[in-house]
């Protein structure tokens, strides 16, 4: 979809230009504020002599911030999460250079010239976005015509006006003879044409729509429209046949990116299982201390393809929590015990299952494992609910980072939604993404 985006290959070709040279200009002021003058000559000439060092960090730095989504068009307009994945970005690439320094002693960089670049290229990088945001909301916005029943183009019209980063105006294209459309889009200067309503509205101008597909002026369904602006895949706009047609479902199957998604898997969990032992000894002895025995407890899940696990959890609702039957997890839930809240905030109650995913039951990324009596009454109300169990379940999720707790059905079908488009976007990047946008959840809260 972001390849149908007005500006965006500029965009992101002219952040990527814009952070490169925020970099050398961060590395140039470093050395200007840290060493003398009679000094500073010998550490340019370091640097000369050792361009590996140099193609490293801006590497390293380009990957980060990529991998951080930092030269996605939308993502420029949620400013409190920018700064935040900035700042992640910069630590990140602080400890890259420090490891790369550790393997080549020769690639020495001072830790207090390595601080003053991390953070003037993190200051640079916010400075640069927030002036790019503020010329992107004046500039000019692109046509988006939409075709379909007058009740959906005025739907469409309304929600896309009331998005301000949205990069298209809605125009309402519904009482347009079908012969009328290309020469309305011409007239117009739309760039895109969007079909608001289903095939059945749209039947008499499929020949005219796929011409305009194939001239240059992108045709696509509403559903993707939001898929781009929201990241999930609104329920209402799916039919099964999108499931078996659509390329991006078919990669539930795709063996050589399970395998590596695999790997990733093990590796990262042992990682941060040795890394956050002491965080996760620590809460143990905290519920102790709040609430006495048992630390852990194991809970029955649904995992992929609906198989049954046995899943791990660090205990944070009182002992008696269930002696009314199951019930969903609220944010402020009042079954808590002392400090479990800070332990869900953190998701630190979720480090027991590194060991899961170590078993092969679970990832650190997919749709998060439901109770099998949650299932079988969500699978019943909720259409294609039993799809998400097509992936490994995960740890975290692209629907965990995107929305809170879920307790009503709304919020389940929401939820869904998210977990559909993780599905059919799955991709390396968005594995990564997520466990990103993990951090940043537990930092400052979902984004919306």
């Amino acid at each position: 979809m972001s390849a149908y985006l007005p500006y965006t290959g500029r965009l992101r070709t002219f952040l990527a230009i814009v952070d490169l040279c925020a970099m050398m200009l961060a590395i140039w002021l470093a050395h200007q504020l840290r060493f003398p003058a009679q000094t500073r000559a010998d550490k340019w000439q370091h640097l000369v002599d050792n361009p590996g060092l140099v193609l490293w960090a801006l590497a390293t730095g380009f990957g980060l911030a990529a991998a951080a989504e930092l030269y996605e068009p939308e993502a420029l307009h949620r400013r409190r999460e920018v700064i935040i994945r900035v700042l992640v970005v910069a630590g990140a690439w602080a400890m890259a250079v420090v490891l790369a320094t550790y393997f080549r002693p020769g690639w020495a960089y001072g830790r207090g010239v390595l601080l003053l670049t991390a953070a003037g290229w993190s200051s640079l990088l916010i400075v640069s976005r927030w002036l790019l945001t503020w010329r992107l909301r004046r500039r000019t916005r692109f046509p988006a015509l939409a075709v379909g029943s007058p009740g959906d183009v005025r739907k469409f019209c309304h929600d896309l006006s009331s998005r301000p980063s949205a990069p298209w105006r809605a125009a309402d294209a519904s009482r347009l003879d079908p012969g009328d459309v290309p020469r309305e889009t011409h007239r117009s200067g739309a760039s895109i044409v969007v079909l608001a309503s289903g095939d059945e509205h749209t039947q008499e101008m499929t020949h005219d729509l796929a011409s305009l597909h194939f001239s240059g002026v992108p045709v696509v369904a509403a559903s993707e429209i939001w898929a781009w602006l929201e990241e999930r895949l609104p329920l209402e706009a799916l039919n099964p046949a999108l499931f078996l047609h659509q390329p991006g479902f078919g990669g539930v199957h795709w063996t050589l990116f399970n395998r590596l998604t695999r790997i990733a898997d093990i590796l990262l969990a042992i990682l941060i299982l040795i890394l956050s032992a002491p965080i996760l000894l620590l809460a143990a002895l905290l519920v102790v201390v709040t609430d006495g025995f048992p630390v852990f407890y194991k809970q029955n899940r649904v995992g992929q393809f609906g198989r049954r696990f046995t899943m791990f959890k660090l205990r944070t609702m009182d002992r008696d929590a269930e002696a009314f039957g199951p019930e969903f997890a609220s944010e402020h839930d009042p079954r808590m015990i002392r400090f479990g809240g800070l332990l869900r905030r953190f998701r630190i109650d979720e480090l027991p299952q590194l060991l899961n995913v170590l078993k092969g039951e679970m990832s650190l990324v997919g749709p998060r494992p439901e109770r099998p009596e949650f299932v079988a009454r969500l699978t019943e109300e909720i259409p294609y609910y039993a799809f998400r169990t097509a992936v490994l379940p995960g740890i975290t999720g692209w629907a965990q980072v995107n929305i809170t707790y879920a307790r009503e059905l709304d919020d389940h079908r929401r939820k869904l939604e998210y977990d559909l488009y993780f599905i059919r976007e799955r991709s390396m990047r968005l594995y990564l993404l997520t466990l990103l946008r993990t951090v940043n959840t537990a930092l400052v809260g979902v984004r919306r």
